[in-house]
This record gives structure tokens, C-alpha cells and sequence, in this order.
């Protein structure tokens, strides 16, 4: 006989089966029902309404640099918008962001489990009353169970033309991951994604087949099937709110204190490690050097910060820079980032601007002789951020956006505009005026003898 616990036990995980068996099916009821009303919403509008949409919007991971396209597309007159699940407190504000799901879903729905089953409905009658072009990662909009492919046939009867920007989690597949390194480094920080990498994979093949476009960075060379603009970074930021330094201190590290920023987010992935162990190392030296290292704070205090350092540290597994790396450009600091391996980097030096790049390419095994390169040399520090600085406002700033995406747009309308080769160095106009010239040779500096 079982005793009177195990009965207790038992019966209660077949209450919690029960539970969970009775949420699925609602919620498989009610996507069902909201696709089944949404697909003949579609039909009737596509039928009977006539009025033109002229939208942008942006949505539904709260990622800064959604706020930053749509901006920048605001400014040359376009209608355009950030519609987002949510936010992140402890890096972003919420004004940041235009309109949230709870915005366009009435008051009544806004409770409990109903609330989720109601962005199902709400947010895809928002997107197709309002939307002309939809931009958005590779995990989609509100559909994550079984008929999440709906949203394609959404888009496509109520004519919005889908961009698919990966972010990252959105898009590795982890098997496919060319650097081992890397592979290691997304399974210290992001391990439950190797979990779900079927599901994963199946939506960026799916999305790599159906959008009308789609960029990569330097995630292409990790197994995504295509691209339709060859361009390793195409993250853009205000700079007019990121002011660069009015001077440069001459520490030497002899002399008085370097400051080297460090601001991962996810220790693992950054290689956070081997920056701690190369500057103590360096203090055991006799070099006077203090890392600066800020985890999950708003981007208003690493903004303060960046203009009380000398140098950022930003990544050194992954190949290539993100926006921490651009915002201590535009800052005008130097920045040491990852741009050593040659699989990832090669297309981009021959076929984008990756060798206009002045960051100092640096690696877990390099990052003590590169930071003690550019302690004991302040001049440097100074050329590399002013010319990191003058890269921002080319190549990540509201310009470059208004180029990238108004290019895409016209693609869009018909026009023949060759986005493959839209930053040829021997082919494109943009990236051949005022060509930025820096001391290194593929992110390396190399000393004269």
C-alpha cells in the first residue's frame, strides 16, 4: 500500500499535468480562433479597404538599436514606429520605445493568462491596420506554438513586406557555429538555446526563404542561408547623443592611471576571464591600470563612464563588435575587440568596409600585450579613438541608417538597386568618399623595424 505522502505526491502532479495539459489546449483554442478571424479580417480588408499604408515598424525584441533605425528613419520623413513585447529595466527606459503589446490590446484583456492569448489577436490587428513594412528577428511576432508560420501568410495577404534582423539568440544554431570558441562561449551564457536549436533552425530557414530581406552580419558564416546585403555590423546609434572626448589624458601607465572599461552583459561570452587575469598581470608588471567593469546598468551611466576612461575592452571570443564596441567609438575611445579570425572576416574586408575598422583586433591570447601596446602609448589611444569616431559617423550612425534602409525600401518599389554590392569598396560610392585610413592592417598594427 502507498503511504498517505506518496497519494499526496501523486495526486498532485497529476493536478499539475492537468493544469498544463488544459493551458495548452487553450491556448491552441484560441490561436486557432485569432488566426481563423485574422486570416478573414485579411481577406475582407484586402477586398474592401483601399487605404494605403505607409508604416514602418520595428518590433518585438526590446533591442536599443530598434529605437535607433526607427529614429533615424523619422527624420527624413518616414513613418515609422517601435511596437515591443517589453522592455529591459536595467539597461533601457520605457519611453524608449514607441508602443508596447499592452498598448494596443484593450483594458479588459490585460489580465492574468488572458493577457497572452490576447496579443495573439490584438497586436497582429495592430500590425495589419497599420503596417507597410514590418521589421523583426528570426523568432517572429506573437505566434510561438504550432502555427507559428501563420504570420508569414499574414504578411503576405495584407501585402507588408517582412525585414529579418538576427540579434543572436534569435538565430544561432549551435552545431552550425564555424568557431568552436564561440560555440563554447553561447553555451556558458544562452546554454537552453542548444535545446531548442531544431526549432531554432527551422525558423531561420523558413524566414531566410520568405522575407523580402534579410542581413546577417557576421553571423552569415554560421550556417544562415542567405543574405541580401553583404555587411558585417549594421547597427546604428544617435550619435549626437554619444559626444566624443574633448581630450586625452598622456597616462602611460607609469606616469599616472589607465582606465580600461570592460560592460558584458554575459561574462562568458565576452571572455570577461582573461581580461581580469591579463590586467592583474599587468599590475604585477608595475603598470599602473584599473579595470572598470560594469554589469546590467542602464545605458545612460555607461554613457557617463565611457567619457572617464581610456580604453574599451569589449569582446574577445566572438568575432567582430557590437554596440558596446560602437558606442566607445563614438565616444572617441579606443576600442580591443575580436577581429582575428579570418573564415568571418575575410568577406567582409573584401566586399564591405570591415578594413576602414580602427579597432585593435585582439584575441583571449593577446589582450595582455595589446592592452600594454596601447597603455604605453597615449598618442595611439588618441588616433585610434578620433578615428574610431570618425567610423561611427560613417558607417553606425542615423546617416548610415538612412542610407542602408532607404536603399532597402526602394528595392521594395521596384527600383534596381544592387543591395549585394551596396558597400563594394571598389564598387560603392559611399564607401569610397572620404575613405578612412587607418595604422593598422586587418585590425593589427604592425611596428616598423
Amino acid at each position: 500500500m502507498l503511504s498517505s505522502n506518496w497519494l499526496l505526491i501523486i495526486n498532485k502532479a497529476k493536478r499539475c499535468f492537468l493544469m498544463k495539459f488544459i493551458k495548452k489546449f487553450v491556448r491552441f483554442l484560441f490561436e486557432f480562433l485569432a488566426i481563423s478571424f485574422l486570416l478573414i479580417y485579411s481577406f475582407y480588408r484586402k477586398i474592401f479597404t483601399r487605404k494605403k499604408l505607409t508604416k514602418v515598424i520595428f518590433g518585438t525584441s526590446p533591442l536599443i538599436n530598434n529605437k535607433y533605425w526607427s529614429d533615424a528613419l523619422s527624420k527624413i520623413g518616414v513613418e515609422s514606429e517601435t511596437l515591443m513585447a517589453t522592455y529591459c529595466p536595467y539597461i533601457n527606459q520605457k519611453k524608449d520605445y514607441d508602443k508596447y503589446f499592452d498598448d494596443v490590446v484593450p483594458k479588459f484583456f490585460r489580465k492574468g493568462y488572458m493577457k497572452k492569448l490576447s496579443y495573439l489577436f490584438f497586436v497582429w490587428i495592430y500590425i495589419i491596420n497599420n503596417a507597410k513594412i514590418f521589421v523583426m528577428p528570426f523568432c517572429g511576432v506573437v505566434f510561438t506554438g504550432c502555427f507559428w508560420k501563420i504570420e508569414y501568410f499574414l504578411f503576405r495577404i495584407n501585402n507588408i513586406k517582412v525585414m529579418v534582423l538576427p540579434y543572436g539568440a534569435d538565430a544561432y544554431m549551435y552545431s552550425k557555429v564555424v568557431d568552436v570558441s564561440l560555440q563554447n562561449a553561447l553555451l556558458l551564457s544562452f546554454p537552453c538555446a542548444a535545446k531548442n536549436e531544431k526549432r531554432i533552425e527551422d525558423k531561420v530557414f523558413f524566414w531566410s526563404k520568405h522575407a523580402d530581406f534579410t542581413m546577417s552580419g557576421f553571423m552569415c558564416l554560421d550556417g544562415m542561408p542567405r543574405w541580401d546585403t553583404t555587411i558585417h555590423q549594421f547597427i546604428s546609434i544617435n550619435t549626437k547623443e554619444w559626444k566624443p572626448k574633448n581630450s586625452y589624458l598622456l597616462n602611460d601607465g607609469k606616469n599616472g592611471v589607465v582606465k580600461i572599461l570592460h560592460t558584458p552583459n554575459h561574462r562568458g561570452f565576452k571572455g570577461t576571464e582573461f581580461l581580469i587575469k591579463a590586467v592583474d598581470e599587468l599590475k604585477e608588471e608595475g603598470l599602473k591600470v584599473e579595470l572598470v567593469l560594469l554589469e546590467k546598468v542602464s545605458n545612460e551611466r555607461v554613457k557617463e563612464i565611457m567619457c572617464d576612461v581610456d580604453v574599451l575592452a569589449e569582446q574577445f571570443i566572438a568575432t567582430g563588435y557590437a554596440l558596446s564596441g560602437i558606442e566607445g567609438m563614438a565616444t572617441g575611445l579606443p576600442v580591443l575587440a575580436n577581429l582575428d579570425n579570418e573564415i568571418y572576416t575575410d568577406i567582409f574586408r573584401r566586399y564591405s568596409f570591415l578594413n576602414e575598422c580602427p579597432i585593435l583586433s585582439t584575441r583571449p591570447e593577446t589582450i595582455k600585450d595589446n592592452l600594454r601596446f596601447l597603455i604605453t602609448r597615449p598618442e595611439l589611444r588618441e588616433e585610434l579613438g578620433k578615428l574610431g569616431r570618425q567610423y561611427v559617423e560613417k558607417y553606425h550612425s542615423y546617416k548610415m541608417a538612412q542610407y542602408l534602409f532607404a536603399n532597402i525600401f526602394k528595392s521594395f518599389e521596384g527600383e534596381n538597386i544592387d543591395l549585394m554590392n551596396l558597400f563594394h569598396p571598389l564598387k560603392s560610392e559611399y564607401v569610397q568618399n572620404d575613405y578612412i585610413k587607418t595604422p593598422l592592417l586587418n585590425n593589427k598594427y604592425v611596428v616598423e623595424e
